[in-house]
């Protein structure tokens, strides 16, 4: 069967080898070790990437950093799903400050959002990768800010979600917005509906 191919921004297996050893009479010290792994770059074609280290963990966690950082301008140096939300929610706040300054968003709503972000979106999610960011997990973070801050808040940081993961989607980190299917944050009525209401007894 055909080798399944590497997802887009992504690697294969990492391995190493010794690339040099002391001279001695003795079994020589390995010095010099590399680290090597495939990966699939933005145009689909698959590359070698290698690093070198002085023990096979340097190696490869110099590989490793390597790798990550490749991965994190795999999408026409914007966007992918190894970036962490913190830094598709600072593309976010760019954009949404180049609206203000052309007079189609309010600065009022800009300070709105920020206060979301910065005191409960971040927190929250703020660490983990785009593509962690499902619709459960999404759906979990609002029923508590709900739950600790209030309905109107949530909506807040719903809407601030929802746009960052929409610009997440158009830059091609991800194919589907993963808080478009979040539920409905509701907010308990000021005046119960009639059949609710207790009824008066008769005087």
């Amino acid at each position: 069967m055909p080798r399944t191919p590497l997802p887009i921004g992504t690697w294969g297996e990492i391995s190493t080898r010794t690339l040099k050893t002391t001279k001695t009479k003795k079994k020589g010290k390995p010095v010099k070790h590399l680290a090597h792994a495939r990966f699939r770059d933005h145009d689909g074609k698959v590359r070698a990437v290698t690093a070198t280290g002085t023990t096979k963990t340097a190696a490869r966690a110099a590989l490793l950093a390597k790798l990550q950082n490749r991965a994190k301008t795999n999408y026409s140096g914007d966007l992918s799903t190894n970036h962490k939300i913190n830094h598709l929610l600072d593309l976010w706040e760019r954009r949404f400050e180049g609206l203000v300054a052309d007079g189609t968003r309010s600065p009022t709503s800009l300070d709105t959002y920020r206060r979301a972000i910065t005191n409960h979106v971040r927190p929250a999610i703020g660490e983990l990768h785009i593509g962690e960011a499902t619709t459960q997990r999404l759906d979990n973070v609002l029923t508590d800010i709900k739950h600790h801050a209030g309905a109107p808040t949530a909506r807040t940081c719903r809407a601030v979600i929802s746009g960052a993961m929409k610009l997440a989607v158009r830059y091609g980190a991800i194919t589907v917005n993963p808080a478009r299917e979040v539920d409905t944050i509701e907010t308990k009525p000021k005046h119960p509906p009639e059949h609710s209401r207790p009824k008066k007894s008769p005087s």
